[in-house]
């Protein structure tokens, strides 16, 4: 079932359900008001009817002021022949024990006044009564004289039928009403939400359009300020990442394959040209190994550069404690003359401080800056390396500069991603994951690093927290 299905069947259950609510108050309140008009005229009727017994009842009462049986129906009678029944209602009077009725009226009410199935008296109350006539509303209406007693009960009733007629045709015309809105309503509605969600269907078009292959389709965006346009941008958003990713995916794997393809291929090569010279000395065998030998060490190098890269920063295995600058400064200076360049890197002395670390994670990360800066510059660049203590805002601040040309304005934004290098061909050729590596390990390490460079040199600064 499609999603236009379902939404306007569920509409039309829901004006259904509105529809018969407004069809039942309806037949309700033209039933009310047909009752309420009905005790308007018992109580005007009994009233009237009252007093005009009250009125007779005192002239016939004689001189003495007592009204005997005879004279209390002769009272009576002329009272309703006053006011008789109406073609609406009937009247009656009880007095001295007797029933005395109006004539005319509706006929079944009439014969149900005379019969035994007339409403029992209930003086004062108004009241609903089904009755062999049906429903009848009767009102009993207590005749009082001036000393507080009771002269006679004036009875009148008037069928309930009519009412219920008129709040039934109500109802049915509503009824009628409510299915031409339902059906002209429906047929709207559907054409209303087949034309709201047709972005929708647009949508799902260009999404089926989208393949892992090709990421480049981006779905339409209504002019429509509503939830779809905003599920349209967001979508276009998600591909805009997704394609982002990929792509990076695409040229990580390619570096990847590059980087680890070029020392395989040197070390295979010297291998082979090993294996045709059959004369070979034993300078040429040892010539051989060491080329071998820097090359598996470079593979080995880049391996593990991207396997720091590819961690979660959290996941590395940092092991974090006091680390004293000076003994890391002793530290480094031995990788550097291990590296033979004690000639071109200079430390300076370093401040008696202590910073929170991996004193090992800090040693690979300061190792990977200075190799970068002498892989990426000309022969003759010098290294520096200091440190200082920076106590308004509790760190240590390590930095290491170099006097070369400096990073291009293009690279300056990417430097911190992998593969990212300024010698891209040649035997000097660099993996470009020294900066990725370090800005990896600084924030495995909860610390910050900043590049600041022009052309005459580059300075990266690694800011830890102090103990």
């Amino acid at each position: 079932m499609t999603l236009t299905t379902r939404v306007v069947l569920r509409a039309v259950v829901v004006m259904t359900l509105a529809l018969t609510i407004v069809c039942l108050i309806t037949y309700q309140l033209v039933a009310v008001s047909g009752r309420n008009d009905t005790d308007g005229l018992l109580r005007d009727e009994a009233q009237a009817l009252g007093n005009e017994f009250a009125r007779q009842a005192t002239a016939s009462g004689g001189l003495d002021g007592v009204l005997s049986p005879p004279e209390a129906r002769q009272a009576a009678n002329t009272a309703l022949t006053v006011h008789p029944s109406s073609v609406r209602h009937v009247a009656l009077i009880n007095v001295v024990g007797i029933r005395v009725t109006a004539t005319g009226g509706p006929a079944r009410l009439a014969a149900l006044s005379r019969s035994r199935d007339a409403p029992p008296v209930e003086p004062g109350r108004l009241r609903s009564v089904d009755t062999d006539a049906g429903p009848v509303r009767v009102l009993d209406l207590d005749v009082i004289d001036e000393s507080g007693a009771s002269l006679a009960v004036v009875t009148v009733f008037a069928s309930l039928e009519p009412a219920n007629d008129a709040a039934a045709s109500a109802l049915q015309r509503a009824a009628l009403a409510g299915v031409v809105a339902l059906v002209v309503g429906g047929v709207l509605l559907a054409l209303v939400v087949r034309r709201t969600l047709r972005p929708l269907h647009r949508l799902a078009d260009a999404a089926r359009d989208i393949t892992p292959v090709d990421l480049s389709t981006r779905v339409p965006v209504p002019d429509t300020d509503d939830e779809v346009a905003e599920l349209a941008r967001d979508l276009n958003a998600m591909l805009d990442r997704i394609e982002d990713s990929d792509d990076a995916r695409q040229r990580y794997l390619a570096a990847v394959s590059h980087e680890v393809r070029t020392p395989l291929a040197v070390a295979e090569g010297h291998l082979e040209l090993l294996e045709t010279h059959h004369d070979a000395g034993p300078q040429d065998i040892a010539d051989t190994a060491t080329t071998v030998r820097r090359e598996l060490h470079r593979l080995r190098r880049i391996l593990d550069d991207i396997s720091d890269i590819a961690r979660d920063p959290d996941r590395i295995d940092i092991r974090m404690g006091p680390v004293f600058v000076p003994d890391l400064f002793d530290a480094v200076a031995t990788h550097v003359r291990a590296l033979g360049l004690d000639g071109r890197v200079t430390l300076r002395p370093a401040p008696p401080c202590v910073l929170v670390g991996d004193q090992a994670r800090i040693e690979q990360s300061l190792t990977n800056l200075v190799g970068n800066a002498i892989d990426h510059n000309p022969p003759d660049t010098t290294v520096e390396i200091h440190a200082r203590v920076d106590a308004d805002a509790h760190c240590v601040l390590i930095t290491v500069t170099d006097d070369g040309n400096g990073i291009a304005d293009e690279l300056l934004p990417h430097v911190f991603e992998p593969f990212t290098t300024t010698r891209p061909a040649g035997r000097h050729r660099t993996s470009g994951l020294g900066l990725a590596v370090v800005d990896t390990l600084t924030r495995a390490q909860h610390g910050q690093v900043q590049v600041r460079t022009s052309p005459a040199g580059t300075a990266v600064t690694l800011t830890y927290r102090d103990a």
